[in-house]
């Protein structure tokens, strides 16, 4: 079992994946702020973080996405949850780049591109599991 936090903009997927990870016995909180996110991590101290890299409010991207989520949780958290970095935007849509390319250079453990089958969500949740073993062991 593990505590995961999901930061995703469309709370009826965080839902979903929310729904399917608790089958697994697994403890899911889901937010869709960066404050909301971080006042989560401090009270659940989560084994894993599934974070949208990009976020949008009132239909419209905000500089609060997963990236700044991931700075604010190296600054502030004193846990190491493994991060599990999500997003839809392709490379060509806006630009070459995409940002799971940046979340991959700024310690984002695994990415993912969206749609994830919920098979392989539940494939890489057991596999930060596995990584992660000793320092779950001792809870």
């Amino acid at each position: 079992m593990a505590t995961v936090l999901i930061f995703e903009d469309n709370m009826a997927l965080a839902l979903q994946w929310r729904q399917l990870l608790e089958t697994y016995n697994h403890y899911v909180c889901c937010c869709t702020t960066i404050r909301n996110a971080l006042a989560i991590a401090t009270a659940i101290q989560p084994d894993i973080v599934i974070m949208d890299m990009m976020i949008k409010q009132n239909g419209r991207f905000v500089p609060e996405g997963g990236l700044t989520l991931l700075a604010r949780l190296k600054m502030e958290y004193d846990g190491s949850p493994y991060i599990i970095g999500v997003s839809g935007y392709k490379p060509g849509v806006y630009s070459k780049s995409t940002p799971l390319e940046l979340a991959k250079r700024t310690g984002v453990n695994i990415t993912l591109y969206k749609p994830i089958a919920p098979d392989h969500l539940v494939d890489i949740i057991n596999q930060c599991l596995a990584n992660r073993q000793p320092s779950l062991e001792n809870r």
